[in-house]
């Protein structure tokens, strides 16, 4: 796919007095239009449901998503199969290889598949409240709180009452809770669902006595609904005088009456544990009907102070894990949140304020978009106003998917990755085990490509610029690996963790060609396309730094786990001897994306292209960065450098405050949205969110190198706190930065950015902390 701000976000990654305030909210004195809710709005979520409150004074609606409600895939098509082909093709190998290593490049055009019944994320509909007689108010304040994850609206109305609604979202209760109040004897209201995008023949819209139901499939066959079933329910409580008016449930004005609530569930019958050969990779499980039901019932037995508490103590415990304290250079606090972003600029000075907000909200999102019993954020996390988004709203796994985690881990919300891990090991695997077979030969392991939907779409499409990219699951095992090394859980690690990287390693260790370009003794990926550049060939960079990664990890967390197959151990051995590692430094003395010699043509000066493949052994990787030394190696560090002037860069890495902030404040001005949402062109729709979970990860990487070692490395680790914290950010501070090994850091900083003080918390492991002067700061 393209992404024309992506190299910004990667550049970012890779003392001025003040009094520091914690940025914790957003807020708005105009509604949230309709045809700008994905640049206005403000979302909230738990994990399974997403909501996007909008709409004017007495006509509020709530944009409502389900994280499984997908079209496409078994759902459209009983002979669908995650874009495999219908037979063996890996007989072409040999030769797509052998023309490739003579010629230098080549094609892949037999292995290539397509993405008939792909499918996509789609919309679930509006909640609609009307209030009778409200059509406009003289004052209007809605909020999105971070320290509760609770949106309020509240506005003066021209009947003369002050209204005020409340929209959250509960992962304890599973349910969306809104709540109405009025200052005065609350008018008659009424409350309804809608969805004008889909085909109304396909969805159904009834009401009953304390409720209203969206319910449908998401599409008709002429024999029978193979389409998903979904189920949405909005019940009211806190009221007597509900009744319905066709498919509107409306509640009667009452003297002295002056609120209600609703309590809304939804649900789909996608079931990811169904999408394996056992259940003929159908992913279909029961009914939503009946488990939406029983939630909504539940819950609105409870009082909305209860839910309220529940929420709050849930979402707080994890925003409240990690906080970061900036000062307020340019007098933002107490703005409204579209002022700071429009009047923010990257050749100005920049705005803590504004930057650590969104900080904090891409850890909101997070929160909101991917818990435990949920499918993982997708592209655009759980928000989607379109029936068919931009890519589907999909997985996207060749760097898309992949900064989605950049912030989780050090920031707390480690455990929320379940929803990933759960996922890759559901609909990743199972086909992806057949994809391995059928392309590659491949005897033991899987693979995944490039794009994913919910339905197990591990084959290839059709072009091979973006198909070509077998290294997307060998990406995703560094957020393996990262999640043990910061959480220590064992347990997850050999049940979990270990067999998804040891599948990837086995793969690998049967793909692995000798070089018969070079005939340098190494062995390389053949064939191979860097993502979404350049030719068909072997050695691509990215490849062989991927690999690296997933080998070493492979025997550094072996004793965890008690691996006792010595016999793959000692293949990972000799395959690490033997692998091209990736780092080769070109005539212009670049760090060069392919193989081939430069005379080739494809590594150049002034290339802009969007990704940065070669580097992500430098960053987010560590394959160079740790493994090869370049952290210390001044002529890495100098080929590092000279990639990043041509193209832009990892720049915290390389402790370069001033390049590193740049890039935040370029990335800040021309992406991000009045709502401090990330779109995909400039200001402009769609929406895609891993901007918005980059920009924490770019963050952290100016606040800490913390990398993991070589498995053979025994020495104390090391940790470097502030690499590269501009002066603006002077003595700001940061609470909770979890650290690999265990345990976290307290830390904070001079008014030159230079870190000066830190205490750790929890750890037992041996470990130095050090300020990027290499002043030892603390450590056990």
């Amino acid at each position: 796919m393209t992404m024309a701000r992506l190299s910004f976000i990667l550049t970012l990654g890779l003392g001025f007095c003040s009094f520091a305030v914690d940025a914790k909210g957003l807020w708005s004195s105009t509604p949230a239009a309709y045809n700008q809710i994905i640049q206005q709005a403000y979302p909230i979520g738990n994990g399974k449901l997403g909501a996007m409150p909008f709409g004017s004074p007495g006509s509020e609606q709530v944009n409502l998503n389900i994280d499984s409600l997908w079209w496409g895939g078994p759902f459209e098509s009983s002979s669908y199969n995650g874009g495999n082909p219908t037979s063996e093709q890996y007989q072409y190998l040999p030769g797509i290889r052998d023309y490739i290593f003579q010629q230098g490049t080549g094609n892949v055009t037999q292995l290539l598949g397509s993405g008939s019944d792909y499918g996509t994320f789609t919309v679930l509909g509006n909640l609609t409240i009307g209030i009778n007689g409200v059509t406009s108010s003289t004052t209007y304040n809605r909020t999105l709180d971070f320290d509760t994850g609770v949106h309020t609206t509240t506005y003066n109305a021209n009947d003369g009452n002050t209204y005020t609604s409340t929209v959250f979202c509960s992962y304890p209760d599973q349910v969306c809770v809104y709540e109405l109040t009025s200052t005065g004897t609350l008018p008659s209201t009424t409350v309804s669902f809608e969805n004008l995008l889909s085909s109304q023949s396909y969805l159904n819209l009834t009401c009953a006595a304390t409720n209203i139901v969206l319910s449908g499939y998401t599409q008709y066959h002429s024999d029978w609904p193979l389409g998903m079933e979904y189920y949405a329910m909005a019940r009211v409580i806190s009221s007597s005088t509900a009744s319905c008016s066709g498919t509107s449930l409306v509640i009667a004005e009452k003297s002295g009456v002056n609120s209600f609530s609703l309590i809304i569930g939804a649900d789909t019958n996608y079931d990811q544990t169904k999408g394996d050969a056992a259940n003929e990779f159908s992913f279909l499980g029961v009914s939503p009907v009946k488990s939406v039901q029983d939630v909504t019932s539940a819950a609105a037995s409870k009082s909305v102070s209860t839910l309220l508490a529940d929420h709050i103590t849930d979402y707080s415990g994890l925003m409240s894990a990690f906080t970061i304290t900036l000062p307020d250079t340019a007098k933002s606090a107490g703005l409204e949140t579209s002022v700071i972003i429009s009047r923010y600029s990257s050749s100005g000075s920049g705005d803590p304020y504004l930057e650590s907000l969104l900080f904090t909200y891409g850890r909101h999102l997070f929160i909101s978009s991917q818990r435990e019993n949920s499918l993982p954020a997708n592209l655009q996390g759980r928000w989607t106003q379109q029936y068919e988004p931009s890519w589907g709203a999909d997985y996207h796994a060749n760097i898309n998917l992949q900064m989605n985690h950049w912030g989780a881990d050090q920031t707390g919300l480690g455990e929320l990755q379940m929803a990933t891990w759960n996922y890759m090991q559901n609909t990743w695997v199972p086909r992806g085990t057949l994809t391995a077979q059928l392309l590659y030969n491949a005897p033991l392991g899987w693979v995944t490509h490039d794009e994913m939907n919910t339905f197990g779409h591990t084959g290839m499409k059709d072009a091979a610029q973006w198909a070509n990219y077998p290294a997307s699951a060998a990406w995703m095992m560094q957020h393996v690996l990262d999640h043990y090394e910061y959480s220590q859980n064992a347990t997850w690690m050999t049940a979990q963790g270990y067999p998804l990287m040891k599948g990837v390693a086995e793969f690998w260790l049967s793909q692995l060609q000798p070089d018969e370009f070079f005939k340098d003794g190494t062995y390389v990926v053949n064939p191979c396309n860097s993502p979404e550049h350049g030719p068909t060939t072997f050695g691509c960079t990215h490849y062989q730094q991927l690999i690296y990664q997933v080998f070493d990890s492979i025997l550094s967390t072996s004793t965890v786990v008690d691996e006792t197959n010595t016999t793959f151990l000692n293949d990972i051995k000799a395959a690490l001897v033997t692998l091209d590692k990736g780092l080769h430094i070109g005539t212009w003395g670049e760090v060069k994306e392919w193989k081939l010699p430069d005379s080739y043509g494809y590594d150049f000066k002034n290339d802009t292209h969007r990704h940065l493949s070669q580097l992500v052994g430098w960053y987010p990787g560590y394959s160079i960065a740790s493994f090869q030394g370049g952290y210390t190696n001044a002529t890495i560090q100098n080929a590092v450098a000279t990639t990043l002037w041509s193209r832009g860069a990892c720049w915290a890495r390389l402790n370069a405050t001033d390049e590193a902030y740049f890039e935040l404040r370029y990335a800040i001005d021309m992406n991000f949205a009045n709502n401090g949402l990330s779109m995909y062109s400039g200001l402009a729709q769609p929406f895609q969110i891993d901007a918005n979970f980059g920009l924490v990860g770019a963050i952290l990487a100016m606040l800490v190198v913390d990398m993991p070692q070589l498995n053979t490395d025994t020495s104390v680790h090391s940790v470097v706190l502030g690499p590269a914290i501009p002066a603006i950010w002077g003595a700001g501070s940061v609470k909770g930065l979890r650290l690999r090994g265990g345990g976290y850091v307290d830390f904070s900083w001079d008014n030159s950015g230079v870190a000066t003080a830190a205490s750790l918390t929890g750890r037992t492991k041996s470990i130095k902390v050090l300020a990027k002067n290499g002043n030892v700061l603390t450590s056990v």
